[in-house]
C-alpha cells in the first residue's frame, strides 16, 4: 500500500500487525492528530435540512478531499474517510427512520413487540444503507493512492435490538419476556456479517487495510465489536443473551477489539476476557472519568489476560503518566486532541524511547 498522503503507510501497517499478536518492531503504535497548518478550503454544499447534508454522498466526500489536502499525518494517524449517516444505520435496514442532529442521528424505533424480530430481514437496499455503499463505493475511488476507506459504524447485536425497540423498552423486555429476547438474539445474530461483508469486500478489493471509526487498523477482516447496552444488564443475563452474538461475531474477524463504554460496563470485563479469540479492549472510561491514569487497574487486567489495549488519553501529559506504569507490548496509544506538529513528534519520540527502555 502506498499513499502519496503518508510515505511511512507501509511501517505503520507492520507495527499494527505486531500488535495485534501483542509484539513490537520499533514501538508500540500511537495515534495523535496534528493541527491543520492551514485551513481546508470550503466546500460549497447547500442543503434544505440536515438529513439533506448527512445524505449527500459527493457533498461527505468532497469535505474528506479537503481536509486531506490541508492534513499532516503522523505515527499511526491517516488520512481517512469512514463512511456515516449516525450509528444506527443497521436498524434503518429493518424499515427504522433516522433523526438527524448536527452530529449524529438515532433510529426512530420500529418494532412495538420483541417477539416480531424473527420475521425481520436485512434490506441492503434501503435508502440509507445504499447511502453508505454509495458514500463507501465513491470515496475508494476518488481516495486511491491519498486516503484510506473505512467501514461504517456498524451497531449490531444487542445494540440493534435496543435501536429496533428502544432501550428502555428492550429493558423491559428483559424482565417480561426474556425468551423473546433470547430468540430475538440468536435471529440477528447471523445479519452482523451480511452488513460487514457488504463494506469489506468493497474495502479488500481495493487492496486498503480494514480500518473503522476507531484507531486501530488490520491486513485482514478487523472490527470493534461493541454492545453500549450491556450496561444495563447483568452477567448472567449477558450470558444467555447477547454474549453468544459477541462470540460469533469475533469467530468471523481474523482480529477484534472490543469498545467497553463506562463504568457500568466493567461488571463484564471479566467475561469479554475469557473470550479466547478475542485480541484486544478499548476501555472507554466516559466524561467525567478520566484521566486515562486512573485506571491503571484495569489496564493491567486487560493486559495480564494476554490480551492488548487501547488508551484513550486525555492529553500528553496522561499519555506519559499511563506509560510509567505499564509496559509497551500490547498497548496502542491515542492521545485526544488537536496538536502542532513539533510536540506531536517530540512525544512520539518520547514513545521510542518508553518502548525501547520498557523491554
Amino acid at each position: 500500500m502506498e499513499l502519496q498522503t503518508k510515505p511511512d503507510a507501509a511501517k505503520c501497517v507492520q507495527r499494527a500487525q505486531a500488535w495485534w499478536d501483542r509484539g513490537i518492531i520499533d514501538r508500540t503504535p500511537v495515534t495523535v492528530f496534528v493541527r491543520p497548518e492551514r485551513p481546508p478550503r470550503p466546500v460549497p454544499g447547500h442543503h434544505r435540512s440536515l438529513r439533506d447534508r448527512w445524505v449527500d454522498v459527493e457533498y461527505a466526500v468532497d469535505c474528506v478531499e479537503a481536509a486531506v489536502e490541508a492534513g499532516t499525518y503522523l505515527a499511526e494517524c491517516f488520512p481517512l474517510c469512514c463512511p456515516n449517516v449516525g450509528p444506527e444505520v443497521c436498524a434503518a435496514a429493518y424499515g427504522a427512520e433516522l433523526e438527524f442532529s448536527e452530529n449524529t442521528s438515532w433510529s426512530v424505533p420500529c418494532v412495538e413487540d420483541i417477539r416480531d424480530v424473527p420475521s425481520l430481514e436485512p434490506d441492503l437496499d434501503s435508502p440509507y444503507w445504499s447511502v453508505i455503499r454509495h458514500m463507501t463505493d465513491l470515496s475508494i475511488a476518488r481516495g486511491a493512492g491519498r486516503w484510506l476507506t473505512a467501514l461504517t459504524d456498524l451497531h449490531t447485536n444487542g445494540d440493534l435490538l435496543a435501536a429496533l425497540r428502544d432501550p428502555q423498552a428492550l429493558a423491559l423486555d428483559y424482565a417480561m419476556d426474556f425468551d423473546g429476547v433470547s430468540a430475538a438474539c440468536r435471529h440477528i445474530t447471523p445479519h452482523a456479517m451480511v452488513f460487514y461483508d457488504d463494506l469489506y469486500r468493497r474495502i479488500a478489493a481495493a487492496g486498503l487495510p480494514c480500518k473503522t471509526w476507531g484507531h486501530a487498523f488490520s491486513l485482514g477482516r478487523m472490527y470493534y465489536v461493541s454492545c453500549d447496552f450491556i450496561c444495563m444488564i447483568s452477567p448472567a443475563m449477558l450470558a444467555e443473551t447477547i454474549l453468544p452474538s459477541l462470540i460469533w461475531e469475533i469467530d468471523h474477524l481474523d482480529h477484534s477489539i472490543f469498545h467497553l463504554d463506562g463504568p457500568d460496563a466493567l461488571r463484564h470485563l471479566d467475561t469479554l476476557l475469557d473470550i479466547e479469540k478475542l485480541d484486544a479492549v478499548q476501555w472507554t472510561f466516559g466524561a467525567g472519568n478520566g484521566p486515562a491514569s486512573n485506571w491503571i487497574d484495569v489496564y493491567r487486567r486487560i493486559l495480564r489476560a494476554g490480551k492488548g489495549i487501547e488508551v484513550l488519553a486525555e492529553s500528553f501529559e496522561d499519555a506519559r503518566a499511563v506509560m510509567d506504569q505499564l509496559p509497551p507490548e500490547g498497548v496502542w496509544l491515542h492521545v485526544a486532541g488537536r496538536y502542532g506538529r513539533g510536540e506531536t513528534q517530540a512525544f512520539i519520540d518520547d514513545v521510542c524511547r518508553w518502548s525501547e527502555r520498557k523491554r
